[in-house]
């Protein structure tokens, strides 16, 4: 049996221009497919982004799998079905798979629609049992009553098996199969060859707004030093130069952050790193950021999310931040030169325009080096979703492809979706040039910057013609 797991093409606005990183879960499903069960293979369509078709075409044509697997999220979904579409017409009699956030989000509206016309099982949740059992049914009879996690049609009767009672121990968990990517280059962070790993999976708090619990529940599961140590060195030997840390929330132990990056260190990797944060895991860890430096982290996101207390508590994120912890923080991630990337959200229920400059201005103060001035996102089966609607302040409910975080689905009390979408277009079309931290990427990334300066001239003229007045309006 040939499969083929293909990696959605399509990402967050913006996000692109950065980096360009392989599917973490998808090379972790092909190393945990039990040894001599079939020949499997990754196209990683990101590094393809601009004619994934035609890429997957010729795959499709040239490996011809008998099982095709795709993942998305919920802004990726449209486009994993216009794929999935594409490989029914050519291989007919080849299995398709979904996985994933929105198939597991929204699994229970995928089976009763046309989609199921192209896709032959949806996997929810976890993936690597389910998708290891799946496999294994369709090699040795087609018995899929026993299989985790997978939702189907058959003889037009809907069935929905249950997930995995218990959740993977993190230590049986392989490391990624790299080696089973079809596309071996082309992934990058900030210029460097760049590629990805985890350290632990799943987060404790409880934030309305996320939908990472549909995925693992209220979980916190930590992989052993060693076994991360093993899974960096695996990627030096692809090559790898810069690491993108996908963690949901890594500072939630920083006791041990500053262990593993003390023997990152000492291992002598000479890598740079970008990670994911949260506020709360700096401040109880003062040695937290000296230490992560010393590794080689370069970039931290941090989800600062609001310069109003208010809104935090509305986000249920007071009881892990406030305001003035996230100003000691990023001074202290800046004072150790480590980029800061704040992710705000915009569009709470309350916020109107001169909210939305308090946080452009917050941003400023602070020092962030690059924005994401993010807009709600009423993400399916999230607490949040469930006050917008009720409050009727969602306006977009199911075209998922615009829930990427940059577009407005949302309406304030006080501002309509055209009003908050453009207000915050300006702010950050102007935040790079105002608040100096265009001059620091460039001091500290010139030739990859350079390089992105031009390349927008070219293929987005008028983000870069945004970026030009904003330097104009400055000097003037």
């Amino acid at each position: 049996m040939r499969i083929l797991l293909v990696g959605n093409p399509r990402t967050v606005m913006g996000f692109n221009r950065l980096t360009k990183i392989p599917s973490l879960n998808l090379a972790s499903l092909a190393a945990n497919l039990d040894e001599g069960l079939a020949e499997i293979k990754i196209a990683d369509l990101v590094v393809k982004d601009r004619n994934p078709q035609k890429a997957l075409q010729k795959i499709l044509e040239d490996y011809r799998p008998d099982v095709v697997g795709f993942t998305s999220m919920s802004f990726q979904y449209h486009t994993a079905l216009g794929l999935a579409k594409l490989t029914r017409k050519l291989l007919p009699n080849a299995i398709n798979i979904l996985g994933g956030y929105h198939a597991t989000a929204d699994s229970e509206n995928i089976v009763l629609g046309n989609d199921m016309d192209y896709f032959d099982f949806l996997i929810n949740g976890e993936g690597e049992v389910p998708f290891n059992e799946l496999i294994k049914a369709l090699n040795n009879g087609h018995d899929f009553t026993k299989v985790p996690g997978i939702t189907y049609k058959s003889n037009g009767k809907v069935f929905d098996n249950p997930r995995p009672e218990k959740l993977l121990d993190v230590e049986d968990i392989k490391i990624p199969l790299r080696s089973a990517r079809i596309f071996q280059k082309g992934f990058h962070i900030l210029g460097k060859p760049g590629d990805v790993i985890e350290t632990s999976r799943g987060c404790v708090y409880s934030c309305n707004f996320c939908s990472i619990r549909n995925m693992y529940g209220k979980s916190f599961r930590k992989f052993s030093i060693d076994r991360i140590i093993m899974d960096l060195e695996d990627t030096k030997r692809h090559g790898t130069e810069a690491i993108f840390i996908t963690d949901d929330n890594i500072t939630i132990d920083p006791k041990r952050l500053v262990e593993l990056s003390n023997e990152i260190t000492r291992a002598k990797l000479n890598m740079t790193f970008a990670v994911q944060a949260n506020v709360r895991g700096f401040r109880r860890s003062p040695d937290l950021a000296p230490a992560m430096a010393r590794a080689g982290t370069k970039i931290v996101f941090l989800g600062i999310e609001n310069a109003s207390d208010d809104n935090l508590e509305f986000m249920h994120k007071s009881n892990q931040l406030t305001t003035t912890d996230t100003e000691i923080v990023v001074k202290q991630l800046k004072e150790n030169k480590i980029l800061v990337v704040g992710g705000f959200i915009f569009g709470n229920p309350d916020d109107k325009k001169e909210d939305l400059v308090r946080n452009f201005d917050y941003a400023k103060k602070i020092g962030v080096d690059i924005q994401l001035f993010n807009i709600l996102t009423p993400h399916l089966k999230t607490e949040l979703r469930d006050e917008l609607l009720k409050e009727g302040l969602v306006t977009n409910i199911d075209d998922y492809s615009k829930y990427n975080h940059y577009a407005a689905n949302v309406k304030t009390r006080h501002l309509s979706t055209g009003e908050l979408f453009k207000i915050r277009n300006r702010l950050d079309a102007r935040y790079t040039v105002e608040s100096g931290a265009i001059f620091r990427l460039f001091r500290e990334y010139p030739w990859f910057f350079t390089k992105l300066m031009f390349w927008m001239m070219k293929h987005e003229p008028q983000n870069w013609y945004n970026l030009s007045t904003g330097f104009l309006r400055k000097k003037l």
